[in-house]
């Protein structure tokens, strides 16, 4: 793998933890300040209290459904998972792209535009940053989605993700062989989970990759389940850990990467030294 260089910007791109592959990023490291216990309180409060039914935001979104594999639904057009701007449930179905079982469940529109729960904003030194629009719930199912293909080198930016093409039966990754079939490329689609931070030392997670994939092999298109493992509250970044390879690889410290207006979630304790 290339050696990324420092001077390239940039902190919003990277791959899955399973396998490491091109993208560019900067962060540095922090000094761990022992107030970041309080606010980790403050942020769990607050997530706690966009979960009720009564949201801060005004817009009341529901998680979807997983996809159907496996039985007489499979094969059947799925509704698009996707939410406008102010928080209704896309109505269109979408059918089979490839002659895979399930397609990746966001219609032409918002395979374009993305999804409208979600927003893309700039960030102080990291370029640009993905938040939640409005409050979202716990398990609520976002895709990364791209063009299938080679990784590019890494001497130049990309936010490539590894593809593993899915068992048609069940729509997920087959955990015991090497089914590795290049990447997913979003660059220049409507994709915009693209954006999405990794934690910096003294943050976490809200969200993670599943196992979950959609396209076929030597596909054109495919993508990838995320799922929130929290309530995100209204302008919250949307941060997934991208794995300790990507950092080491490209001789990186990870930077925190909240800000006083789209605030990462904080560990509930100090982190070790980074």
């Amino acid at each position: 793998m290339a050696r990324t260089p420092k001077s390239i910007p940039g902190a919003l791109k990277r791959v899955n933890t399973d396998r490491e592959e091109c993208g560019t990023g900067a962060n540095g490291g922090k000094k761990v300040k022992k107030s970041n216990a309080a606010a980790a309180a403050a942020t769990a409060a607050t997530a706690r209290k966009s979960s009720s039914s009564s949201s801060s935001s005004g817009v009341v979104v529901l998680p979807q459904r997983p996809p159907a594999y496996g039985g007489s639904r499979c094969g059947d057009s799925v509704q698009c998972w996707a939410h406008s701007q102010t928080g209704a449930r896309c109505a269109r179905m979408i059918k089979s792209r490839e002659g895979e079982p399930v397609p990746i469940p966001y219609c032409d529109a918002h395979l374009e535009s993305g999804d409208g729960a979600l927003k893309v904003v700039n960030h102080p030194f990291a370029g640009k940053a993905l938040v939640a629009r409005y409050d979202l719930p716990a398990k609520y199912r976002i895709v990364f989605w791209g063009k299938r293909g080679r990784c590019d080198d890494c001497n130049k930016e990309d936010r490539a993700i590894s593809y593993y093409p899915p068992c048609p039966s069940s729509g997920r990754r087959k955990e015991d062989v090497d089914t590795y079939n290049g990447v997913l490329n979003p660059a220049g689609l409507g994709d915009i989970i693209q954006y999405a931070a990794c934690p910096g030392p003294n943050e976490r997670q809200n969200m993670r990759s599943t196992s979950q994939y959609w396209g076929v092999r030597n596909g054109n298109l495919g993508g990838l389940e995320f799922i929130t493992l929290e309530s995100v509250p209204k302008d919250t970044q949307l941060c997934h850990w991208y794995g300790p390879g990507w950092w080491s690889a490209r001789g990186v410290k990870r930077m925190d990467v909240g800000t006083k207006k789209h605030p990462a979630p904080l560990r509930t304790a100090p982190a070790d030294k980074a």
